[in-house]
């Protein structure tokens, strides 16, 4: 099988400890573009202050906006645990991050942040 893709986009500046990140889970239909959504909530002095905080804003597992989809490759079913384990894995691998200090997110993200909640460990596993 072909190693999964997962596109995303970042907000802000990771600090030298890796431990400013806030991730925000978008709902099912919608994509990483945070700034096009909740933009009104993005910025220095707003709720995702990019002033303080790395931002991370991932697209799902299957989506149509450049992560691996069910065209892509033999697509198999996933889930929400599947979808937040490879967003960990990213932010873990690709971007070194070491904590997590909130995640966000509504309707489908909003099960995602759960998620996280349930795999809390696994960042530095």
């Amino acid at each position: 099988m072909e190693k999964a893709e997962l596109r995303y986009m970042t907000y802000g500046q990771l600090n030298e400890a890796r431990d400013n990140v806030l991730v925000v889970c978008h709902a099912l239909t919608g994509n990483a573009s945070l700034h096009s959504w909740w933009g009104d909530l993005l910025g220095p002095g707003r709720a995702f202050d990019t002033s303080k905080y790395f931002i991370v804003c991932s697209n799902v597992l299957g989506s149509c906006y450049g992560s691996t989809h069910p065209t892509s490759m033999d697509f198999p079913d996933i889930s929400v645990q599947d979808t937040v384990r490879i967003q960990l894995r990213m932010l873990r691998d690709e971007l070194g991050v070491q904590s997590i200090k909130c995640v966000v997110g509504g309707s489908f993200g909003g099960m995602q942040a759960v998620e996280y909640a349930a795999q809390a460990g696994t960042i530095t596993s």
